[in-house]
């Protein structure tokens, strides 16, 4: 199940939302903003992971900053 529901449709909404759309945070900050509660549910679900991870051998999600960072490197190539 994935961690954002409805994910493109999110990200061309702060997109569309942002002044400079070459600053990362600013990106990071109108996501935030925009979709409180899908923050929470990404660090949720990381805080999740983590906890599971007792080997501490990792998991597969990265930390929630680097995940919306991840979603705006994608989406920038698609615009």
């Amino acid at each position: 199940m994935p961690v954002i529901t409805k994910k493109d449709e999110k990200f061309q909404a702060v997109w569309n939302a942002m002044s400079n759309k070459n600053d990362i945070n600013e990106f990071k900050d109108k996501f935030k903003e925009m979709y409180p509660d899908d923050w929470k549910k990404i660090c949720a679900n990381y805080n999740k992971e983590e906890r599971k991870d007792t080997k501490h051998k990792g998991h597969p999600m990265p930390h929630p900053e680097k995940y919306l960072e991840n979603m705006y490197k994608v989406g920038a190539k698609k615009n």
